[in-house]
């Protein structure tokens, strides 16, 4: 009887959006993490949480931007910065995908490079507070950019996949 009053289609994307995102966690923290680019890691998990942000809705990427935040937050030892930063690239790439932008690849890649700025500013915001240098920062957040868009784009198709349930 409860069985039937759940959606098992939701359920079963819901199931396949946790595991992508542990196995985008799985990648960031054991495979790229070797290999910097003068001596800049990629980090891209905003993509992560834009994805399904822009593939579902506003509502279901903040979900998943928050889970993805409390398991990056534990991952990078931080004090609830990506579990604040995520949920909210999640909800608006929902929301930017639903009203202004496509869904289409080309759409997504300059989401996910605007997201990608955003955690960056705010990775240096708490820095900037302590009072390091600014110029340092910036080249690092440049970098740091730069060399994480070939893994968001490719982030692009196996989440497009479970939207369209190929999956």
């Amino acid at each position: 009887m409860l069985w039937d009053l759940i959606n098992r289609e939701k359920l079963r994307r819901a199931l396949l959006y946790l595991l992508y995102m542990l196995l985008c966690l799985l990648a960031q923290d054991s495979i790229f993490a070797n290999l910097p680019l003068f001596g800049v890691n990629m980090f891209f998990l905003p993509a992560a949480a834009v994805a399904v942000g822009m593939f579902e809705n506003g509502v279901w990427g903040a979900v998943f931007g928050l889970i993805l935040g409390f398991l990056a937050d534990i991952s990078y030892n931080n004090t609830a910065l990506f579990v604040a930063v995520f949920p909210v690239l999640g909800f608006f790439a929902g929301v930017l995908s639903r009203w202004f932008v496509n869904r289409r690849f080309f759409a997504y890649v300059l989401v996910c490079t605007a997201a990608c700025a955003f955690t960056a500013f705010f990775q240096m915001f708490g820095l900037l507070l302590k009072g390091h240098e600014f110029g340092s920062m910036l080249q690092t957040a440049i970098i740091q950019l730069l060399w994480s868009l070939p893994m968001t784009a490719a982030l692009y198709f196996p989440c497009k996949a479970i939207a369209r349930k190929k999956i």
